[in-house]
């Protein structure tokens, strides 16, 4: 399915009824949400890291289990068409008192039987106060639907991630490009802003990422961890000969991310030395031993131990071997974090999961190989999103 068969109409029917049926399996009445991705999961935008949010939470939405969300938004332009407008109403603030009172008096009309409502997020007067105004009802965390309703992708959301990722892509081959001793780093992202918003991507997710990487840990960044420091925020330096650069940028399409990263070398004619390259081979030694056990019922545990064969220090310290990807850049499944073995065998891979894979084979006093792949696991195997080519080291 490409971006042109995208129907955003259905889509949007079909996170609604997966949010309705993880509330039931939950015994849920209802949520509360919060959380911007969990909002746009239901319908309801909101301007991207909008400085605002910094001091308040300028939307709260309220979804029952049956019938349509109701919202208290400052952008009600951003909200769904197929919301009731009646159900679409000014913000009020869930940071004061005054606001946490209005809340409660919203749930209690708008799910007046309700006995068990879930929340994704809370600020501290929702903390302190909402117990005792909604007294008789359990509240609980509600990310047990929200993550249950999005873990699994609709063939029209893997679509929008694609498109996503293909306005990326081609905005990154002119940003490589420009890669050259001499450019600033601050005028790669502004190539990068350019191509991407002229190819309709709706907003940018992260900071642009042009990581200037050390080739020993001694001579880079002091780290909490010891490791290699990544990411390093870009500003208006010079790049120079020779600079191990490592990319890491992301944008969205119809609310959904893209997330590209890979490892390039500034040069007038960059080539790897021949230690840089053998970093690259293992890499691809790696993913290939991961794909060959990626499948539908296999664990984030098998990806680990797939990893694990070719490097055992497959990540850096503060990192992991892959992330979920959707209305977030970074969310369930987690695979290879600090969380443990255990975790990960108990995360089963399933058709419609979407996640990136990312290790690193890092040599101190060589540097190191990083790339981004993002995966789709279908009903016989995988899909790989990302079609991005592996220069200058292929």
């Amino acid at each position: 399915m490409g971006s042109g068969d995208v129907d955003l109409k259905r889509m949007r029917a079909a996170r609604l009824a997966r949010l309705s049926d993880a509330m039931a399996a939950h015994g849920l009445d209802g949520l509360i949400l919060v959380g911007a991705s969990n909002q746009e999961y239901a319908g309801i935008g909101q301007p991207c890291a909008d400085a605002m949010r910094i001091h308040y939470e300028a939307v709260v939405a309220i979804v029952p289990a049956k019938g349509a969300p109701h919202v208290w938004t400052a952008w009600p332009e951003l909200v769904m068409s197929e919301i009731p407008r009646n159900n679409v109403r000014a913000p009020i603030a869930i940071e004061l008192d005054a606001g946490v009172d209005a809340l409660a008096r919203a749930v209690r009309e708008v799910l007046p039987d309700a006995r068990r409502i879930g929340l994704d997020e809370l600020t501290g007067p929702m903390l302190a106060r909402l117990p005792a105004l909604l007294r008789g009802i359990e509240l609980c965390d509600g990310t047990v639907a929200t993550l249950g309703a999005r873990l699994q992708k609709t063939a029209d959301e893997v679509a929008c991630i694609r498109e996503a990722q293909r306005i990326n892509e081609i905005a990154m081959v002119d940003v490589e490009a420009a890669l050259k001793p001499g450019v600033r780093q601050n005028e790669l992202s502004a190539i990068f802003f350019k191509r991407c918003f002229e190819l309709g991507a709706s907003s940018s997710i992260i900071d642009p990422i042009w990581s200037l990487t050390p080739k020993s840990v001694s001579c880079g960044t002091i780290t909490a961890n010891g490791d290699v420091g990544f990411p390093l925020a870009s500003n208006d330096r010079f790049l120079r000969e020779g600079d191990l650069i490592l990319s890491d940028t992301g944008i969205s399409w119809n609310g959904y991310h893209s997330d590209f990263g890979k490892t390039w070398i500034c040069a007038v004619d960059p080539k790897p030395s021949p230690e840089l390259r053998a970093c690259y081979e293992r890499w691809r030694e790696l993913m290939d031993e991961v794909y060959a056990v990626l499948r539908p019922g296999a664990t984030s545990g098998d990806l680990v131990r797939a990893a694990e064969k070719v490097e055992k220090k497959y990540k850096l310290a503060h990192y992991y071997l892959g992330h979920g990807l959707g209305v977030d850049s970074a969310e369930p499944p987690i695979v290879g974090a600090d969380l443990g073995r255990a975790f990960d065998d108990a995360y089963v891979l399933r058709s419609g999961m979407v996640f990136v894979l990312e290790p690193v084979v890092w040599r101190d006093g060589v540097g190191g190989y990083r790339s981004e792949e993002i995966i789709h696991v279908t009903e016989t195997g995988f899909e790989k999103l990302t079609s991005y080519g592996y220069s200058p080291f292929e």
